[in-house]
């Protein structure tokens, strides 16, 4: 699942000031509570509500709303057809701690998914910090919300979230490994294997070109291996497969579909059925496939 170049970045604010600031470093919203006893931030009378879990998204680009956007946020995920019904157009799942710790990644990515069948942007929070972001723009949010970062921790946000540019003449290519990642999932073609969840082991090696020479300073510069580890359990998360060859092409065609990786090997191998390990290796570039 590639990341959608348009994932905007918000700020969640409490005053006039922070708001400012916040839309003077990048920020493309602005969230302020929707409560009396608080600045109205550019939100209109006429637009105020009482409910604790209402906000309003206010722009500043022009390319954007002007009119300041209801967003619901929840701290579960939910059903987003309720709320288009309510006339909410945005759903902003903040369980109010960290994200990626409170909600797996499959259940982050089927949020995502039925708020776009519904026709309701989904927007996420949660305590986000900078490596989060490649992990959640994975999953193709709308916006991500951030609190409390400064000037530089948001410049730098909104690189992130920008589409990787394409690599300079004589970038470096690096490669990224991720070794013996030990998951449970439920695979395998046998009926017995249909009732009980087993363990598999997951190696991978790719080839990621750099946007530029130079010794990285930001982590906005260099691949995440996260990205990997992630892609990997959700494809665990989704339910049964029949065969690993099936998880060990997906993962490297998710992979691969990242512009900055050139190829990737994949290993996955079942740690259960008597032996040390049974499995499959591929090998897969762009423009190029070959078995190991």
């Amino acid at each position: 699942m590639s990341a959608r170049a348009s994932c905007r970045l918000a700020a969640l604010v409490s005053s006039p000031d922070e708001a400012r600031r916040a839309l003077e470093g990048g920020a493309d919203y602005v969230l302020a509570p929707a409560r009396r006893d608080r600045p109205a931030l550019g939100v209109p009378d006429r637009l105020r509500e009482t409910g604790e879990q209402t906000l309003f998204a206010v722009a500043a680009d022009e390319a954007l709303p002007a009119e300041p956007r209801r967003v619901r946020s929840v701290e579960a995920p939910a059903d987003p057809a309720d709320f288009r019904r309510e006339g909410v157009a945005i759903l902003l799942l903040d369980p109010g701690r960290p994200l990626l710790r409170a909600l797996s990644l499959e259940v982050l990515a089927n949020q995502v998914a039925a708020c776009h069948a519904a026709g309701v942007e989904c927007w996420f929070g949660g305590a986000l910090e900078l490596p989060d972001l490649p992990r959640l723009t994975a999953l193709n949010p709308d916006a991500l919300v951030v609190e409390g970062f400064d000037a530089e921790a948001l410049a730098e946000a909104r690189r992130m979230l920008e589409p990787p540019p394409e690599p300079s003449p004589g970038a470096p290519t690096d490669l990224i490994r991720m070794t013996n990642l030990v998951l449970s999932a439920r695979v395998g073609a046998y009926g017995f294997e249909r009732d009980r969840a087993q363990r598999l082991r997951f190696s991978v090696e790719a080839a990621v070109r750099r946007p530029s020479a130079g010794v990285p300073r930001a982590i906005g510069e260099v691949y995440s291996y996260d990205i990997v580890m992630d892609a990997a359990r959700r494809l665990c998360e989704r339910g049964h497969t029949d065969l690993v060859e099936t998880l060990a092409e997906e993962l490297a065609g998710e992979l691969l579909a990242d512009p900055r990786l050139v190829e990737v090997m994949v290993r996955v191998e079942k740690l259960d059925l008597g032996p040390e390990a049974v499995g499959i290796e591929i090998r897969r570039a762009k423009g190029a496939v070959h078995s190991a």
